[in-house]
């Protein structure tokens, strides 16, 4: 965990933090302008985005080596909310998302942001790059040849070298051949030069609940990807960030940006990488990034008003195409098919429904899933063939019983055995039984009973007997025949067929 001063700088430090401020720069131009312009704020508020983030979120946030800006998870919903409320509205919610994200760090709810299950996370990532991919669509349609060069560039250019950023070799490649060689289609037009103005956003009372809501989920979902993006830096520079430092950084940087007309942004999982590669440890690498951007946006935004909005689409366009996982996905998939399910079905809702409830369904999904797991290690399953009407299922509790594993076996009964007339729990490899494992027994009886089911105990030990009298989960006549091994019971099962 980091507890030096920015001040306290140690100068072997600068040469690479110059050289990963100023790559970095170089990497998050070309993004900044496309994700600025397709949010709908426009590419200024792309660049200031990336300038005050830049400075304000690694100043003051946990991840020294951390870069952050724009990015597209984030502008994806900021395309949704324009979309849906106008740009009034958006500006208030990323207010509030960059006042929520100083909140949550000053509580230390920051730890509990990583108990998202990872399959969840790739899921969501996929389904934030085939979003953005579709997003790009209309951008694409001014000038289809031109945006299918850009791609191919943004795709094939880090085989021939990785020294040179693909996003800048595809800005340039694309804008030459939109302006000289092809039909370009629309361009991205004036930039407004000068330093961005203060401005408080405006709370439209008929949208109150709606900015509150979206600014509370631009919070959940930045916190989400800085903090995953903090994780990356830790194992590329065997550092610790500091997870509620980090949010309250990105709070104060997010506030700012927003208050002088800016996108909020995130740590940036690409430019930190990069910074880290060519150098950069500390917080200056990043406060450079930004610095620089800012002179690059002062003067030269003239000629980022020629380049072809079909180019920005096309980086974006490559950009998600890249953002998918596929790797991970396959082995998510081929480790566990659970785990493949949750991906998917994450990807999808992500697409298709909302992010929020992508995220929480996923999460609820393993949740559901991690209890059918529990209870396949808890409760093994025998094969039993016994005469009579009655369907019969036999099965044994390996390992001592508590309230968690019993929710976890109540759900695999349920499901299993819903087919069953009579369910057997063999309890002869249980080691030992409290007052907890004997009402978790006394839950799972009531449920299945619920169902229309019975259930009968066996190989019940003395003392756990007598417990579970006394609790009165089974009477002294259910004893006599709970204490008999599994293989009595079910003889006694089988001569009482028509009884029971």
């Amino acid at each position: 965990m980091e507890t030096k001063s920015f001040f306290s700088y140690d100068i072997k430090n600068l040469k690479g933090d110059i050289m990963g401020g100023f790559t970095t720069a170089i990497v998050a131009l070309p993004l900044a302008l496309a994700l600025g312009v397709a949010s709908g704020a426009g590419a200024k508020a792309g660049l200031y985005s990336a300038i005050i983030t830049g400075i304000l979120s690694t100043l003051f946030g946990g991840t020294p080596a951390q870069v952050n800006g724009p990015t597209g998870a984030m502008t994806v919903v900021l395309i949704e909310l324009y979309e849906k409320f106008g740009a009034e509205a958006l500006f208030a919610a990323m207010l509030v998302a960059g006042v929520t994200q100083i909140l949550i760090g000053g509580l230390k709810l920051g730890k509990y942001i990583h108990l998202i299950p990872q399959p969840v996370i790739v899921g969501f990532t996929n389904g934030i790059g085939f979003l953005i991919f579709l997003k790009m669509i209309p951008y694409f349609e001014t000038g289809p040849v031109v945006a299918l060069i850009t791609i191919a560039v943004m795709l094939l250019f880090p085989f021939i070298t990785k020294k040179v950023p693909a996003s800048l070799m595809a800005l340039i490649v694309g804008t030459v051949a939109g302006t000289y060689l092809l039909p370009g289609g629309e361009l991205v037009g004036a930039i407004p030069s000068g330093l961005p103005q203060f401005t408080l956003p405006s709370f439209p009372a008929n949208q109150l609940v709606d900015i509150i809501q979206s600014g509370i989920i631009l919070a959940m979902l930045g916190c989400i990807e800085s903090l995953l993006a903090a994780l990356v830096v830790d194992e590329m520079t065997k550092t610790k960030h500091h997870s509620n430092k980090e949010l309250i950084g990105q709070g104060i940087g997010n506030t700012v940006a927003t208050l002088f007309g800016a996108l909020i942004g995130t740590g940036a999982i690409v430019r930190s990488a990069v910074n880290v590669n060519a150098g950069g440890r500390t917080r200056l690498s990043g406060i450079l990034h930004g610095i620089i951007l800012l002179v690059i946006t002062l003067k030269f935004a003239p000629l980022a008003s020629q380049i072809p909005l079909a180019v920005l689409g096309g980086i974006l366009m490559g950009t998600a195409i890249k953002m998918v996982e596929y790797s991970a996905t396959r082995k998510f998939t081929y480790a566990s098919k659970r785990a493949g399910s949750v991906i998917i079905i994450t990807t999808l809702l992500t697409v298709f429904s909302d992010l929020v409830i992508a995220v929480a369904a996923g999460t609820l999904l393993s949740m559901f899933l991690f209890v059918l797991s529990m209870g396949e290690v808890y409760l093994k399953q025998y094969p039993i063939s016994i005469k009579g009407g009655k369907k019969v299922a036999s099965y044994t509790v390996e390992g001592p019983l508590f309230f968690g594993v019993s929710n976890a076996i109540a759900s695999k009964l349920e499901i299993e055995s819903e087919d069953a007339d009579i369910i057997v729990l063999n309890l002869m490899n249980m080691p030992v039984m409290d007052s907890t494992g004997a009402i978790a027994i006394k839950s799972i009886k009531q449920l299945l009973e619920g169902n229309g089911q019975t259930l009968i105990l066996a190989g019940v030990k003395e003392q756990a007997g007598k417990l579970l009298t006394k609790l009165e989960v089974i009477s002294d006549e259910d004893l006599q025949i709970s204490s008999m091994r599994i293989k009595d019971v079910l003889s006694h099962i089988e001569m009482n067929m028509v009884n029971v």
